[in-house]
Formats: C-alpha cells, structure tokens, sequence
C-alpha cells in the first residue's frame, strides 16, 4: 500500500489530562486504526505529562481518510479531547503517486 494521506491533529491541555481522557483517547486510535484505508493510527506525547499530544493518522487513498472523519469513533474523539483540552489544531495533507520523493503540499 502507498501512502497518500495524512491527517494530524495536535491537542494542548493545560496541564496532564485525566487517566480517563488519555484510556479514551487511545481506545478511540484503536477503533480508527481498522477504518478501510488506515495505514496506521497513532498518538504521541510531546511531553512527558501528556499535556501535549499529536495524534496522526495514514491512509492508504484520500477517500478514507476523508470518510473517517465522518466516522462516530472520530467524532467521540474529538468530543473528548475538545471537552478537556485548551486548543485543538488539525491538519491534512494530500500526495498524488507522482509525487513520491517530492515535498507534500498542504
């Protein structure tokens, strides 16, 4: 499978969120993790309190990862998140197959 679609959504609390917040969160990644397309589904900790956090997402073709945005899981996500946090920002980004060894554009 090649990758063609990225999407990444970066998530600062004011300080450590609740153990609940971040079990949620990560049992949300594991349900979009098996959407068709999905490459991988990941979060990771910009520090060590978890008070900073990206989580991205890999697809396989643009359609999928558009789809999943629609999805229930990736709704109770952001609903969690947005419910706990101080700032959310998203971003995605599109690769054609001809542009393999080239920069993205956003």
């Amino acid at each position: 499978m090649e990758l063609i679609s990225i999407s990444a959504l970066e998530v600062h609390f004011d300080k450590r969120p609740a153990d609940n917040v971040l079990l949620a969160s990560d049992e949300f990644v594991n349900i979009l993790r098996t959407a068709p397309g999905c490459m991988s589904y990941s979060i990771i900790a910009l520090n060590k309190d978890f008070s900073s956090i990206i989580i991205s997402g890999f697809w396989a073709d643009k359609q999928g990862m558009v789809d999943h945005f629609s999805s229930s899981s990736f709704a109770a996500l952001t609903d969690c998140l947005a419910s706990n946090c101080r700032s959310m920002s998203f971003r995605s980004f599109f690769m054609t197959s001809g542009m393999r060894g080239q920069h993205a554009e956003q």
